[in-house]
């Protein structure tokens, strides 16, 4: 019911993912809604320890959206569909919480493992980090064997978590269909 109050409201858009729907994108007023189902989830201190523990360090919530991704028709990738690193930091969490059923078509997210700064294969395509540079699934395949990626599928209240600092790339539809999804982001200090 929280997704039909907001969707009842104007998304936000960007021209460069015309894929996404921005329902909520770091402007949830959290004051004023402390009692809310969002307020509540964004301040489980298990997401917090989990992110501590994984960063070795106290993080801090950077982000919060609501997001529903979905069908275009563009049979091309295009934004960060395609393969890319976050470039905010070295290291971040992203949480991502499913309200709906995420599978490889309707939009599941892809990581590369061990390409996140402290990984085995951080230096490889690395080049991959800066803002609107995209590695081809070419690169990839050249580069990596196929069981180092994952497919972050998942039934509704699915918890995703991924250092997006890592080679990853997500919201691709590839026939008639949607994901919705909440984006929580954890960084250290350092990006701030």
């Amino acid at each position: 019911e929280i997704l039909l109050e907001i969707e009842s409201k104007k998304p936000h858009s960007r021209k460069s993912k015309a894929f996404i729907e921005r329902l909520i994108d770091d402007d949830y007023d959290f004051k004023s809604n402390q009692d809310s189902a969002i307020h509540r989830f964004v301040s489980n201190p298990a997401l917090k320890l989990i992110s501590e523990n994984y960063l070795k360090m106290v993080p801090k919530l950077t982000s919060f959206k609501i997001w529903r991704s979905h069908f275009t028709g563009d049979p091309n990738r295009t934004a960060s569909q395609n393969w890319h690193r976050d470039y905010n930091e070295f290291q971040m969490v992203r949480v991502f919480l499913y309200f709906n059923e995420v599978k490889r078509e309707n939009g599941a997210g892809e990581f590369v493992i061990g390409t996140h700064y402290l990984g085995d294969s951080y230096g490889i395509l690395e080049y991959s980090e800066e803002l609107g540079t995209y590695a081809t699934d070419e690169e990839i395949e050249q580069n990596f064997s196929v069981e180092r990626i994952v497919c972050a599928t998942g039934t509704p209240g699915t918890l995703v978590f991924m250092d997006t600092a890592g080679l990853h790339r997500g919201g691709y539809h590839s026939k008639p269909s949607e994901r919705r999804v909440s984006l929580l982001t954890f960084s250290t200090a350092a990006d701030i």
